[in-house]
């Protein structure tokens, strides 16, 4: 028997995204031979994880259409509706620390080279995008889907986002005594980040500016952070 929209949406929306973690995990370890050097895990890793979500995306988009309104991708860094101060705050607000941070932490290293910048820059241009029309529009359309109250997505969405972030800490940090307070503050980062650009979301309708951010979060720290930080990884 068909699945209805709302059984087929409920399961998407609960169920799909704990599958991410799993697959990303278990799809990344074949490619340690094969790579030769383990500095080097995160590029299958973060290609599986694109990949995966990419397939559930447009998945979802043709089973129930949706995910890419006009409205929300409007090409604009431009916010609206409600709260709007604190909507520019949340998402702009952290460019005014995350630079001088950025600057202090990696743009003085000599040992970073104009190809790890260039690296920096397309990882972080991919996935910014691409994180958010997955964890914010594509799961915020399944939950409304679903009849899961804009409260509801707003408290699980985050906590599936921060989840999937597992396979990266398995895969990246070495296990040790730190190897629990790392997970910890990598898992409360992410969840409070997907709680901020959900929520910019519903007021505004708008993702675009949220990709700019979170493309420039990754450029001004995840992704320094992921190579040179803690895989001490030069090229």
């Amino acid at each position: 028997m068909k699945e209805t929209p709302d059984n087929f949406s409920k399961f998407f929306f609960f169920y799909l995204p704990w599958t991410i973690p799993i697959i990303v995990t278990f799809l990344t370890y074949p490619f340690y031979p094969i790579i030769g050097n383990p500095n080097m895990i995160w590029l299958p890793l973060i290609l599986i994880y694109w990949g995966t979500i990419w397939i559930y995306t447009l998945g979802y988009r043709k089973m129930r259409g949706g995910v890419f309104y006009k409205e929300r991708f409007k090409p604009t860094l431009k916010l609206k509706g409600k709260y709007l101060w604190l909507q520019y705050l949340l998402t702009y607000g952290p460019l005014i620390y995350g630079i001088p941070l950025f600057i202090l932490n990696y743009a003085l290293d000599p040992n970073i080279s104009i190809r790890m910048y260039a690296l920096f820059a397309i990882t972080a241009i991919i996935n910014g995008p691409t994180e958010e029309v997955f964890w914010r529009a594509c799961m915020d359309d399944a939950g409304k889907n679903a009849g899961i109250s804009e409260r509801g997505r707003l408290i699980f969405a985050p906590i599936a986002f921060a989840f999937w972030h597992t396979a990266f800490v398995i895969h990246l940090f070495p296990w040790g005594s730190g190897w629990w307070t790392f997970y910890g503050s990598i898992l409360l980062m992410t969840w409070s980040s997907g709680i901020i650009w959900l929520w910019v979301m519903h007021r505004s309708e708008r993702l675009v500016p949220q990709c700019v951010y979170h493309a420039c979060a990754n450029f001004l720290s995840v992704f320094p952070m992921m190579i040179v930080s803690v895989m001490n990884f030069y090229f």
